[in-house]
């Protein structure tokens, strides 16, 4: 897995470096990521596409054949392979991208060893110079912590400290909000404030972003009447639980994970021409 994601950790370090933004190198970096799985998602959608198309002849042969579940499979399997359909085949590439994404956050959660190329016993070695207790590396966000606390005035203690030099000062810094910290919905605890508003607001527009996403791909898989009254009830269960969801996780991680994931919620929809 490292190999894998020392490419994409050269990526979000080039963007940041070119832009001097973290905010900004965090939605480029999600975008190219976008793009790069982009042909794995797509034959995700178009073996779920053809999977639909197929429910009207699939609910033909259960009716025939369904008191007869062994020729009912046997038929099945036989309709298949004459529309040379996989069952899995949308399971399989959807899930592809996941098992990629998921450990990408460990990049963005984690700048001192991706983004600095600190080992580990020099990332406990910062955490000590900086005086953060109870902190071990690659646990929590305690990197992003250390990061945010990194300034001009204490590199080069920190780095003499930890016996390191390839500390630097991140801008976490995006349209006047610190993306290092992790939002509070009492935002007005403390005062009303840019930061505590902007803060909360970012989960609010990722769950935004999560509900538009959900309702797009209802109305893509919804081919027909039929199968849209049969999937009404899941839909719904989508259209709430996934925005809550993307909410609360929002509401828990800091706000430069927030970023990440409202971008990669932006994708690309498949829209067979058909579809309703």
């Amino acid at each position: 897995m490292g190999i894998i994601l020392k490419p994409f950790a050269w990526l979000l370090l080039f963007f940041y470096n070119f832009f001097s933004s973290y905010g900004i190198a965090l939605i480029l970096f999600a975008l190219v990521v976008k793009l790069i799985l982009f042909p794995l998602s797509l034959k995700g959608k178009k073996s779920m596409i053809k999977m639909n198309l197929l429910s009207g002849k699939m609910q033909q042969l259960q009716k025939q054949y369904g008191k007869d579940r062994e020729r009912y499979n046997l038929e099945l399997q036989k309709l298949y392979e004459r529309e040379h359909v996989n069952p899995m085949g949308g399971c399989l590439w959807s899930f592809i991208p996941l098992l990629i994404l998921w450990p990408l956050y460990a990049i963005i959660r984690r700048p001192l060893k991706y983004m600095m190329g600190l080992a580990d016993s020099a990332t406990n070695a910062v955490f000590s110079a900086l005086g953060l207790t109870g902190l071990t590396a690659g646990q929590g966000y305690g990197e992003l912590t250390a990061a945010s606390m990194l300034t001009e005035s204490n590199l080069a203690s920190v780095g003499a400290a930890a016996g390191v030099s390839s500390l630097f000062v991140i801008n976490f810094n995006f349209l006047g909000l610190d993306l290092s910290q992790i939002p509070n919905w009492k935002f007005w605890d403390g005062g009303i404030s840019w930061q505590s508003v902007g803060l909360f607001l970012l989960p609010v527009i990722s769950a935004g972003l999560s509900a538009l996403s959900s309702v797009i791909m209802t109305k893509t898989n919804a081919l027909h009447r039929q199968q849209e009254q049969n999937m009404a009830a899941k839909n719904r269960t989508m259209l709430i639980m996934l925005p809550l969801l993307s909410l609360w996780i929002g509401l828990t991680q800091p706000a430069g994970m927030c970023i990440h994931s409202s971008t990669n919620s932006l994708h690309y929809d498949v829209r067979h021409p058909t579809a309703a």
